[in-house]
């Protein structure tokens, strides 16, 4: 089983394989930040930390927003802010092995 980590938190939780990542959570008493929860809007946004071959690759709304979020964090905050950062969306991502997040403010 999974295993899913906040990082700066002592919280871990166990999930089901295949499960995606914020419904797995919120199971479990944990709301990350989220909006449109369709992979749209992008404020459920993480950072995954470790495990990233863990999740399944995003598909083509997960990425579009992905790269939109990238755009916009260039601008606001430069390039130095998203090097080597994985970028996920918790609504969209699907776990098949332990990661560990952290939701981007």
């Amino acid at each position: 089983m999974p295993r899913v980590s906040i990082t700066d938190t002592t919280k871990t939780f166990d999930v089901n394989e295949g499960e995606i990542l914020y419904d797995a959570l919120y199971e479990h008493g944990e709301v990350l930040p989220h909006g449109c929860l369709s992979g749209s809007c992008g404020a459920c946004r993480v950072e995954v930390t470790a495990g990233k071959e863990h999740l399944q690759p995003p598909g083509v709304i997960e990425q579009n927003t992905i790269d939109a979020l990238k755009d916009e964090f260039r601008g606001q905050r430069g390039e130095d802010f998203i090097k080597n950062k994985e970028i996920r969306l918790s609504c969209r991502a699907k776990v098949h092995g332990d990661v560990t997040i952290v939701p981007i403010k």
